[in-house]
Parts: structure tokens; sequence; C-alpha cells
């Protein structure tokens, strides 16, 4: 498998999954694209062209738009998966029956424990191939579609860190998709792209902030307008509890200031001011709804396991559960049953830090 042959199956048609599908097929590479309902991509069955628009100017060709998932994946080499994270164990489920050996699954992004996540989908499906699993810790495009098969990309990341679910194949990942995303770069292992979720960090804390905004229906920019000094500080408290979880598990996940500068390449200062100065983020619209998956997305599979782990660890967490809490109630929702908790991740409480060390480590089966 050289870099420069690779083809790619895309999974998810929303404003991450076209972004990355236009930009490969416009680059060359053989790309098929996948969507579960058709709704969303029925303008691409029809004519399958993607367009990109600001940070890259490009258009590519898909070689495949549809729902049929064998027709998306079957016989790909690398397969982004780029929808919510809670959708990860059933399109494992999914696509257990076309999977092959050898092929690498990226998450675009992980959440927390998303490559875990997957892998014990496909063994609950019965596949037996020898797939490796790798999780992004973020996107790589701050990105909206407001028309079907045109992405406006606003902003593309400095750098991404990617891990597989085993230390031992993050190289192999890298290698294959370097020639076409060499801004990926190698974690030390997916517990710091898992407990670095900046997502988790930053949108139920500026959803939940502002939802008396959001309710109402006022317009105005989630990352920027969004964030006041008592929010960005609230996002300050809840990186200082990532991070303790974090090494708690002997994992060195970015803190959120280092995390932009790295990124968006800004220069280092505050949160507020970091987020007020980051030219991607204006024109980012907060949600016109409160049913939003910055809550039903990053809560369960963000923010739930960090405070499972935390407690599990005697690691307190008082602000990442006043979100949990928050969140479950304005939805109506009971996040911390549905969430990524240790036992649907097949881990024992009692024994979780040895039991994800040596996940990554290979010395035992994803699905203990």
């Amino acid at each position: 498998m050289t870099s420069d042959r690779i083809s790619y199956a895309v999974i998810g048609a929303g404003c991450g999954g076209q972004s990355i599908a236009g930009y490969l097929a416009s680059r060359g590479y053989e790309t098929s694209l996948y969507n579960r309902s058709e709704s969303r991509i029925q303008d691409l069955m029809a004519e399958p062209r993607i367009r990109l628009r600001g940070e890259i100017e490009a258009e590519g060709k898909l070689s495949y738009a549809g729902t049929d998932m064998e027709k998306a994946v079957r016989g790909k080499d690398v397969i982004m998966v780029v929808t919510t994270a809670d959708a990860h164990r059933e399109l494992a489920h999914k696509m257990a029956p076309y999977m092959e050996d050898g092929q690498i699954v990226i998450l675009n992004p992980g959440r927390t424990c998303g490559a875990l996540d997957f892998e014990r989908g496909l063994y609950e499906a019965g596949c037996a191939k020898d797939v490796i699993s790798a999780e992004a810790n973020t996107l790589v495009y701050a990105t909206r579609v407001n028309e079907p098969g045109v992405a406006n990309i606003k902003g593309v990341k400095k750098e991404v860190s990617l891990a597989a679910l085993r230390n031992d194949d993050t190289k192999t990942v890298l290698s294959a998709i370097t020639s076409a995303y060499p801004q990926f770069v190698a974690a030390e292992s997916f517990l710091d792209t898992s407990l670095g979720n900046i997502g988790a960090i930053f949108h139920p804390t500026i959803t939940l902030m502002n939802r008396d905004r959001i309710m109402k229906g006022e317009e105005f920019d989630f990352y920027t307008d969004g964030v006041d000094y008592k929010v960005a500080e609230f996002i300050e408290e809840v990186d200082r509890e990532f991070r303790n979880v974090s090494e708690a598990f002997d994992a060195n996940p970015l803190p959120v200031t280092e995390w932009l500068m790295s990124r968006y390449g800004i220069p280092q200062s505050d949160v507020y001011t970091m987020l007020h100065s980051n030219r991607f983020y204006r024109g980012i619209k907060a949600p016109n709804t409160i049913d939003v998956r910055y809550l039903w997305e990053d809560i369960p599979t963000g923010l739930v396991p960090i405070a499972e782990f935390g407690h599990s660890l005697g690691v307190d967490t008082p602000a990442i559960d006043y979100l949990i809490d928050e969140g479950s109630n304005v939805l109506n929702r009971d996040f911390r049953s549905s969430g990524r908790t240790p036992e649907k991740l097949g881990l024992s409480r009692e024994n979780l830090k040895h039991e994800l060390k040596n996940l990554a480590e290979k010395k035992v089966n994803a699905v203990i």
C-alpha cells in the first residue's frame, strides 16, 4: 500500500464528510461517500461532485455517492468516518460484513474512546477481520455546507493528533494518509486523543451557558460572541478537570490554550483572548435550537466517560458533572446511563487504568 495510490471511503455526508471527500477526490484519490439517509446525499447521487470554497479552492468527483454501505467501503484502503460519535458503534455493525484484512478506519473525531467503541461494535457484529481502528482528536477543518455539494472551508488546522487503538499501528495509519493529510501527527497513545477531547470542553460549556439566547432564537457567533469572560473561565475549569483525569492515566493531552496555538497558530494567551482572536471561528453561528449535537453528542461521548473515568480513579470533576446534569435536564435525557461508561466500553472500574494502558500497548485484545 503506497500513500499516493490509497483509495478512500468517507462515511457521513455532513459538513465534515463532504469537505474531506471533496478534498480527497480533488487530489485524485478514488473516493466514495456514504450517508445513512438519502435526503442529505440525493443531490450528490445525481451529480457526485463536490466543490470546496474558502481556505481551499478545489473540486473533486466521487467514485460513488449513496446509501449502500457495501459499495462505499468494499475494497477501500482507508475509511474516514465523519459522523457524530454516538453513531460509531451502530456504523461498526453496518460495516462489519464488508470489512477486509488490512483496512484502516479513522474516526474524525473519535471523541472519547471512539476507537475502542468502534472496535467493540465490530466484535459484537462478528467481524474477525484484521482492521486497524484509529481516532483523530478533532476534525481537520472548520467548515460549513450551506448547499449540497459545496463546502465552505473556514479554516484548516495546522496539526491534528491521531492515534490507533494500539500504539504499534499508529505509524501504519499515518504512512497511509500522509500524502493527503500531512497535518495528522502521532499522539503518544489513544489515551491522549481520547482524554484531550477538545469538543467536549468547548461545545457543552458554550451551549449551556448561552441557553437562553439560543432558546430565544438569537443569532450570534458561537465561539466569539458566545464566550464572555465568565464562559471562558468555565472552559478553563473544565479543561483543568480534563487534565486532572488525564494525569491519573499518565496521559498528556494539550491544555486548551496550547491546543489553540498549535492547531490555529494563535499566539498563546488566555482562553478568552485566543478564541476572540481566532479568525477561523468568526462567522460560525450558534445553533438555532438547544436540541443540538453539542449536547446530545458531546455529553455522552465526551463528558460522561471523562467524569466516569475520574470517579473510578478518585478524581473529582464538579464542573463536568454540572454540565452533564444541566444537559440532561435541558433535553430531558439521562446522559449518564446512555453515555460511554466503562461498562459499555468493556472495561472494569477496578482495573480501569491498567486495562486502558494494556489496550494501547497491545497486551490484551480490545474486547476484554
